[in-house]
């Protein structure tokens, strides 16, 4: 450890995000505490936790993504790492967030041809100071080897947190085009921190074939339910 970094551990020592003990990003303990979406019994389209049989999420639609996933419900410990993450400014756990989406990709890695994230909009990259997602995109492509892309640029939509089903589907509509002059591989492996709907990264894959991606899936960190 350089002085700097040990310095920072003696004045703002490393703590969990998901209980507050320092050491650690996040312990062990939390990690263990995830509410871990049961692949067996999700929707195999639209990654809906309790959709096997029927999914109400996505049996009369068809997403412009073939397939998605999510790792766990969004409750405590994971809702909280995403509070500490994206508000708090704790940019070191895209590294822990970023393990977990490529873990959770899994056998999707030998599909894809790169990796790309839903891009937070222009207002949410000032007021945070970074991308999330894009940071946590990032770091699957580290530890995996798939090429990351910014292959979207995003429109100023409203917040979608506050908003009902039929709401986010109207704000999200063209809320996401290709960059121009990009382009795009075959198969992409589209990334986001949370999912509810499924309206955001539908629109973000709807873009990805538009500028000339052949399919998209998605992995999602959190599914709120």
């Amino acid at each position: 450890m350089d002085l700097m970094s040990a310095l920072l551990e003696t004045f703002a020592p490393t703590r969990c995000a998901g209980c507050d003990i320092p050491g650690t990003l996040l312990c062990d303990e939390c990690t263990a505490q995830l509410a871990v979406i049961d692949p067996e019994h999700a929707c195999d389209v639209c990654g809906a936790p309790y959709g096997w049989l029927t999914c109400t999420e996505c049996w009369n639609s068809e997403p412009a993504f073939v397939a998605a996933r999510t790792l766990a419900l969004l409750e405590p410990p994971l809702s909280r790492c995403l509070v500490v993450y994206k508000d708090a400014g704790e940019k070191r756990l895209a590294r822990v967030l970023g393990d977990m989406l490529a873990g959770l990709a899994g056998d999707w890695l030998g599909w894809a041809e790169a990796v790309t994230a839903v891009p937070a909009t222009r207002a949410a990259v000032r007021r945070r100071g970074y991308d999330h997602a894009a940071l946590m995109a990032a770091r699957v492509s580290e530890v995996t080897g798939l090429t990351f892309g910014e292959f979207l640029r995003p429109a100023e939509t409203r917040d979608q947190r506050r908003l009902g089903r039929l709401e986010r589907r109207t704000n999200t509509a063209d809320a996401f085009s290709c960059l121009p002059g990009v382009e795009l591989p075959r198969y992409v492996l589209l990334l986001d921190d949370v999912m509810t709907t499924g309206a955001t990264v539908d629109a973000a894959a709807s873009a990805l074939l538009a500028g000339g991606a052949s399919e998209v899936r998605v992995c999602a960190l959190a599914r709120s339910w």
